[in-house]
């Protein structure tokens, strides 16, 4: 006995009518479809299979003709599919974007404010949102699924937008919308010296640890120049890991379709910022990794003797020089240093900076510039790779270095280093 078969055995009363078991197993193959292609949760998609099936024996005797019993069906599916997200958007997460939308964990005191803005909504424009933004559906997809012309969605769509936006605590849209390809930018070297200023940020994360900040800012491969990841971020109150109290960080990242949550512990004091804890996934399950754990944490978040974080004061010590396009930096040991005060101008504005490199702090065969205005905050952060190796997540793995023949290269101690990508984050929006 198939599964359509089992669902119908058994639903508080035995099922007789062979022509509603004959029915489903022609046509229910299509709400299987349509179900699993809306709700990727295999147990949800599963629940709401099975309490279609039952709606649609329990209205079977309405059907007036055999033929419209695959639409019925699937009409029947679409409601139970609405009435799931109707109900995660008052107790799961909802992902909100362009300035509006952002990852709200229910946890979080804002998860209240979007479930209520939600909820005084109207029901299309509820639909729409949850179309477009929570099931990632285009435009295109959309008129299809509601039989309206393309131009309607997009006006109805934004119509959506704003009536979520006048309705939505102004003081909850903080995080701006990232280009999908990065500003032209320009980079000059000043005369002036090098000023002195305070950095708080994560080093490599661009957040500042303390309760209530929040940022958004993404990566753009070379030499497409295009967004490939991006990650929200948020501080969400004090946590202790081993007696030492830190604030809990949440980092929503998003590929394309794919989004993964992880979560650090980091704590600023007067003269470091550093790492106590993060966490990732492996193999389904979420893994955390203190400042206790040895190599398995300090290689990958451990920074400064005895992970004592990266100093947040900022100044010129002359570790690295840089003469003409040489680069160079004592070799037998990472390094980072304040090497120049530059402008930068992107995003139609400029920037008065301090470029701060490091040399293989990440990994030996990696360089960065970051270039850090007068409120300590990145403005632009640039990473090279030495040689033709690419970094890819943990592991280098070697590239056909034609792919990398127009990008920009330096020379750091005699090694050739190719540009791989940059990062901008919501700050200079």
């Amino acid at each position: 006995m198939n599964r359509n078969e089992n669902v119908c055995v058994y639903i508080g009363e035995r099922i007789l009518m062979k022509d509603f078991e004959e029915l489903l197993r022609e046509y229910g193959k299509s709400a299987e479809t349509y179900v699993r292609y809306k709700v990727s949760i295999r147990e949800d998609a599963e629940d709401i299979l099975q309490e279609t099936y039952v709606r649609a024996f329990r209205r079977f005797e309405s059907l007036n003709s055999e033929s419209s019993f695959r639409s019925w069906l699937i009409s029947i599916a679409r409601n139970k599919v609405n009435d799931y997200y109707r109900k995660k958007a008052e107790t799961d997460e909802v992902p909100y974007d362009d300035g509006i939308i952002q990852y709200v964990d229910v946890n979080r005191s804002v998860n209240t404010a979007v479930s209520d803005t939600m909820k005084q909504l109207d029901d299309s424009d509820r639909e729409l949102l949850h179309l477009y933004y929570w099931e990632e559906m285009s435009v295109q997809q959309i008129a299809v699924e509601l039989k309206i012309p393309a131009g309607t969605v997009k006006s109805r769509l934004y119509k959506a937008r704003k009536s979520f936006e006048k309705k939505y605590p102004q003081e909850e849209l903080k995080m701006k919308r990232l280009p999908e390809r990065i500003f032209d930018y320009k980079i000059t070297e000043m005369k002036e010296e090098p000023f002195e200023t305070r950095w708080n940020e994560l080093m490599g994360w661009f957040l500042i640890p303390e309760e209530g900040n929040s940022i958004r800012w993404g990566i753009y491969d070379y030499p497409e120049k295009t967004l490939t990841e991006q990650f929200d971020m948020k501080c969400s109150g004090q946590m202790q890991i081993h007696g030492i109290t830190g604030v809990k960080v949440t980092a929503v990242e998003k590929q394309g379709r794919k989004k993964m949550e992880r979560h650090f512990v980091a704590q600023l004091t007067d003269t470091h910022c550093r790492y106590l804890a993060e966490s990732h996934m492996e193999d389904g399950v979420e893994k955390m990794f203190t400042f206790l754990d040895g190599e398995a944490f300090l290689n990958n978040w451990g920074f400064g003797p005895e992970n004592i974080g990266n100093e947040t004061s900022l100044k010129r010590k002359g570790i690295i020089n840089i003469e003409g396009d040489k680069i160079t930096s004592p070799a037998d040991r990472e390094a980072m240093d304040v090497v120049g005060r530059y402008e930068v101008v992107i995003n139609g504005r400029n920037y008065d900076t301090v470029c701060l490199m490091d040399i293989g702090t990440y990994d030996e065969n990696t360089v960065t510039e970051q270039y850090i205005d007068a409120n300590g905050r990145t403005v632009l952060w640039r990473r090279f790779n030495v040689n033709n190796t690419r970094w890819n997540y943990d592991h280098f793995e070697d590239i056909d270095p034609e792919e990398l023949q127009d990008n920009e290269t330096i020379t750091v101690n005699g090694k050739v280093c190719y540009h791989w990508y940059d990062c901008i984050t919501d700050y200079i929006l």
